[in-house]
């Protein structure tokens, strides 16, 4: 079992992307903490997911009375929290309400499409944006289709 410097693991932090080439080459991956008051939320998701793997490999190797289990498990719950907070924040929601296009005339309603598809072309194909625009063309077009349905 390795033996782990706990000065080292306290000071440490992963090394961000835009950092010299001289971190990277070292192959240590490890910079002196920064000044930011929550300096894990300003990782990469890879750099996220990097740092807790070696923080959950630490806290295995250290033994159950180390005096800095404790400070190794909350900086592992603060990147779990960062984790779990970007997830729930890049998970589409659904639209609270359906979208009532009934009223518009033949018109607006292919007019409003149209705009909407406009949109819908402008946005990230991973953006969150992208729910309610699909969700507002979906109303439009069953709308259409029940109109055209009921027509002779």
């Amino acid at each position: 079992m390795p033996d782990y410097d706990e000065t080292r693991l306290m000071t440490a932090r992963p090394a961000r992307a835009e950092g010299t080439r001289a971190h990277r080459a070292s192959g240590t991956g490890m910079t002196a903490p920064s000044s930011d008051p929550d300096p894990v939320s300003q990782l990469s998701t890879r750099e996220l997911d990097l740092y807790g793997n070696q923080l959950a490999r630490c806290l295995k190797a250290l033994s159950t009375d180390a005096p800095i289990r404790a400070d190794v498990q909350r900086e592992l719950a603060a990147v779990y929290a960062v984790r779990q907070s970007r997830t729930q924040a890049s998970q589409p929601q659904q639209p609270s309400r359906p979208r009532d296009v009934s009223r518009l005339t033949a018109s607006e309603l292919e007019r409003t499409r149209r705009e909407l598809a406009a949109n819908l072309a402008l946005v990230r194909p991973d953006s969150p944006a992208r729910v309610p625009i699909l969700a507002h063309i979906s109303a439009i077009d069953t709308e259409l289709a029940g109109r055209t349905g009921q027509q002779p």
